[in-house]
């Protein structure tokens, strides 16, 4: 039996996810602090597996990442613990999709990822919010990604507001998680308005957008909703969705399966 570790390198943070087949037998999120070394994260990656699979052989490393630089780190900090070098998501890979954009090299990794994990389980048309740093759609129709949006993710919007402004709080969303799901529209304090703006806004946008693509393409399309604030703008959706936590990490399992 062996075992397969996936990376999926955020701006924020690293999720790492072990599989077994296609199961997915445990997950860890890691800081994407740019300073770490590389014997720093190797040390991450080795108390994972050796939480995870307690000596399994791995049969290959995959990973995607959005920081310039990170892939780098990652593949030499994963250097060794199979046979194979690590597998790298790029355009180059076999996707099993056709890339239908203007500029199909500036189509980030998460994205891609996601696009295959997506038609793959869920079926086409579909389209991907990931509810991450930034905030991404990736819309995916008759086997073809063909485009999508990106706004700032509800974290940035939070920050932005602070440091953008003089008197306007930091609100710290990670922090406010129970609270958001009482959150109303309608804002009786500073920070409250503040929440309103970020969640409702975040989650009309999603709405509105994915609205938009169908009038465009014609088409009706299943949203699905993944990344690190999916739980929190999940509530104030009012179209169905499908929410799926692990779309990456699945989706860095089927690029290995297709390219190993």
């Amino acid at each position: 039996m062996t075992s397969l570790l996936v990376m999926d390198i955020g701006n924020t943070s690293i999720s790492l996810g072990l599989f077994s087949g296609t199961e997915l037998k445990g997950t860890r999120r890691v800081s994407s602090d740019r300073k770490k070394t590389v014997a720093a994260f190797r040390a991450e990656i080795n108390a994972f597996l050796l939480e995870k699979d307690a000596g399994i052989p791995l049969k290959g490393v995959v990973l995607s990442s959005v920081v310039q630089g990170l892939e780098k780190v990652l593949s030499a900090a994963a250097e060794g613990l199979s046979a194979r070098k690590p597998l790298v998501v790029t355009g180059d890979l076999e996707t099993g999709l056709a890339i239908d954009v203007e500029k199909p090299r500036e189509l980030g990794a998460d994205r891609i990822v996601n696009a295959v994990a997506a038609r793959d389980l869920l079926g086409d048309p579909v389209i991907v919010a990931d509810l991450g740093t930034a905030t991404t759609l990736t819309a995916v129709r008759e086997g073809r990604v063909i485009g999508g949006a990106i706004l700032s993710g509800i974290g940035v919007m939070a920050d932005a507001l602070h440091r953008k402004t003089s008197r306007l709080p930091l609100v710290r969303i990670e922090e406010m998680s129970a609270a958001l799901l009482g959150a109303r529209a309608l804002g009786k304090d500073t920070t409250k308005c503040i929440l309103s703006g970020i969640i409702y806004g975040t989650a009309g946008a999603v709405e509105r957008i994915t609205e938009e693509i169908e009038k465009e393409t014609e088409s009706t399309f299943l949203l699905a909703i993944t990344g690190g604030y999916a739980d929190m703008i999940a509530p104030f959706l009012k179209r169905d969705f499908r929410s799926c936590p692990d779309l990456t990490l699945q989706g860095l399992r089927l690029l290995f399966e297709r390219n190993a």
